[in-house]
């Protein structure tokens, strides 16, 4: 059985990125809705979401949630604000990592595959000592 975390991020008094009407803690529950969905359809694997609804958690919360629940992997949702140039797609693993880690490797192949589907410029892969990924005792990408 594969365990995967799903981080909607932001969410209650945090709205995250703001912009044309829309607030990143939206954008970040419906995608990882959505994602759930798809992967629950595939049997051995079980999908736990920090939230699912529109509710305020710390990162330690979710970082704990995933930790004590035995995740195999954390993908952390987020939608960067547009700025004029900040437009496409990048992610973020820790930046204590190796590119030779299992981590970097999962990376790599997701990294690969998303960008095969969206039509957005590769902003690339990248490394960041954020807690979601440094705090996380399973393999985590933002």
């Amino acid at each position: 059985m594969v365990k995967i975390y799903l981080d909607p991020g932001h969410g209650g008094n945090d709205p995250g990125a703001i912009g044309n009407g829309l607030r990143e803690k939206d954008l970040t529950l419906a995608i990882s809705l959505k994602i759930r969905n798809l992967l629950e359809q595939y049997e051995g694997v079980q999908v736990r979401l920090s939230r699912t609804t529109d509710k305020t958690l710390t990162l330690k919360q979710r970082t704990d949630d995933a930790n004590a629940w035995g995740a195999d992997y954390l993908l952390s949702i987020h939608i960067n604000a547009f700025n004029g140039s900040a437009r496409g797609y990048e992610d973020y693993i820790y930046s204590g990592l190796s590119d030779s880690s299992q981590t970097a490797q999962y990376r790599d192949v997701m990294h690969e595959e998303i960008t095969k589907l969206i039509d957005m410029p590769n902003r690339g892969k990248k490394k960041a000592n954020f807690h979601m990924l440094r705090e996380s005792r399973m393999s985590a990408m933002l």
